[in-house]
């Protein structure tokens, strides 16, 4: 079970040697090889007696990404003109580093930096994606890294499923979050209630560190597929067939709710926009196909019992979505300049005095407030609406940026309601890049558009 780490750490040398030498786009490398196994990568070295290089792996991250920040900023013969993405990124980042040093709060500097990474970091990854040249990345390769990622994830969870085993069992999952968070196992498994839907089916992470990460990833893999499929020629056909059967794998056995639903909502809105009518015919059919399974599902057993409670918010899982938004929403409402940092989230969860969660948004609003909301849901929007532009008037990696983003931001709007999005890492790191990469490579179109 070591092989995970020394996986992560291999991508994350190869990178950083890449990045030293100024090749700042392998940073992907790190993201794609070493993001996706980060939590099976840490339990793994901890079972293996090597607890002392957990603190070093769990800083790495955040080590190159720095570097690469540092490096790319310091090679600038000048910053690029800042437009109104940038300046909401700078806005959010610069508000919450307020309140690093704001006296609000239950938590000392120490707990309130680590909340402001949880919640403050990606504007870091934005702009490495924003200084790397659009020129320097070859997208339809990295496209096909991360369909390989989705087809090795799905691979895994075959196994998973064939032996009905989870590999957590394995890697020491349990231990490590007692050891390091301080949360006891849970669940009919002996690893978190996650892993599991009521009835006690189970549900499979492959090596991403739960069930919902993978299926956030998925989304990603997803929209790389509609990207592809909307050239005029796939150029790998078996790579792309592989990946989409892997990546309904993938959202079968995670039995992602938020996921799956944001992903059907944003592939039909994609073509629905694009005007494609023999696709949305098929996604008609699909719609009643699923109604179909859904009154089948229904009348046998643990899937229909799980299908019907969703949908009436009467199992544990939406429950918990219920009272931890009502919490939230309360809070913001009683503070609407919110309670502090490391009040929601991580923070306040290892100590069980969580306030609101289980919503991105909530999680956010809780601890800096409406400012620090109407920031994050203005970058989102903004993206949402340069995407759209890209892919409806753009030509080239202009269109294929668009599509990819539109997709996967779209998709995300369920799990951002329902879940602590920014903490999927892989998925949070590849979507800001591309968010930070889309942004040059609007401005450019925005420049021909004038010219």
């Amino acid at each position: 079970m070591i092989l995970f780490a020394l996986i992560y750490a291999a991508g994350f040398f190869y990178a950083l040697r890449e990045i030293l030498a100024r090749r700042y786009e392998q940073i992907l490398v790190f993201f794609l090889l070493s993001l996706p196994l980060y939590i099976t990568a840490l339990s793994t070295l901890d079972q293996a007696g090597l607890g002392v290089l957990v603190p070093v792996f769990q800083y790495s991250k955040e080590i190159i990404l720095v570097i690469t920040l540092a490096m790319l900023v310091f090679q600038l013969d000048a910053w690029p003109k800042l437009n109104l993405l940038d300046k909401l990124v700078l806005a959010y980042f610069a508000w919450n580093l307020f309140y690093v040093f704001l006296p609000l709060g239950s938590f000392g500097l120490y707990d309130k930096l680590i909340a402001f990474k949880n919640v403050s970091f990606f504007p870091l990854i934005y702009f490495i994606g924003r200084l790397i040249q659009p020129e320097k990345i070859w997208l339809s390769k990295w496209q096909s890294w991360i369909l390989v990622l989705t087809i090795a994830a799905g691979v895994v969870i075959l196994f998973e499923a064939l032996n009905s085993t989870h590999l957590q069992t394995f890697t020491g999952y349990a231990e490590y979050y007692r050891k390091y968070f301080g949360v006891d196992p849970t669940g009919n498994y002996g690893l978190s209630w996650t892993f599991e839907i009521e009835g006690g089916a189970r549900r499979f992470a492959s090596f991403f560190a739960n069930p919902l990460e993978l299926a956030a990833a998925t989304l990603l893999s997803g929209a790389v597929l509609v990207a592809m499929f909307i050239k005029n020629k796939i150029e790998e056909p078996r790579l792309f067939q592989a990946a989409l059967l892997f990546s309904i794998v993938c959202v079968v056995f995670a039995l992602s709710r938020a996921s799956l639903a944001g992903y059907f909502m944003a592939s039909y809105l994609f073509f629905l926009i694009n005007g494609n009518k023999k696709i949305l015919w098929i996604y008609h059919g699909l719609f009643v196909l699923v109604a179909i399974g859904f009154i089948y599902f229904l009348a046998n057993g643990i899937i229909g019992e799980f299908i019907l409670n969703t949908f009436t918010f009467t199992n544990t899982s939406s429950l918990s979505h219920l009272v931890e938004w009502v919490d939230g929403i309360e809070a913001i409402g009683r503070s609407p300049m919110g309670l502090g940092l490391g009040e929601s989230g991580r923070v306040a969860g290892e100590l069980g005095l969580n306030v609101g969660g289980e919503n991105q948004i909530i999680i956010i609003g809780v601890q800096s407030g409406i400012v620090a909301i109407g920031f994050y849901v203005l970058m989102y929007a903004v993206t949402i609406g340069w995407s759209v532009k890209l892919f409806l008037k753009g030509d080239g990696k202009e269109q294929q940026l668009g599509i990819m983003l539109f997709i996967l931001k779209i998709g995300m709007i369920v799990p951002v309601l329902t879940a602590s999005v920014e903490s999927y890492l892989y998925i949070s790191a590849m979507g800001w890049f591309l968010v930070g990469l889309m942004s040059t490579t609007y401005a450019s179109y925005r420049q021909r558009q004038r010219d």
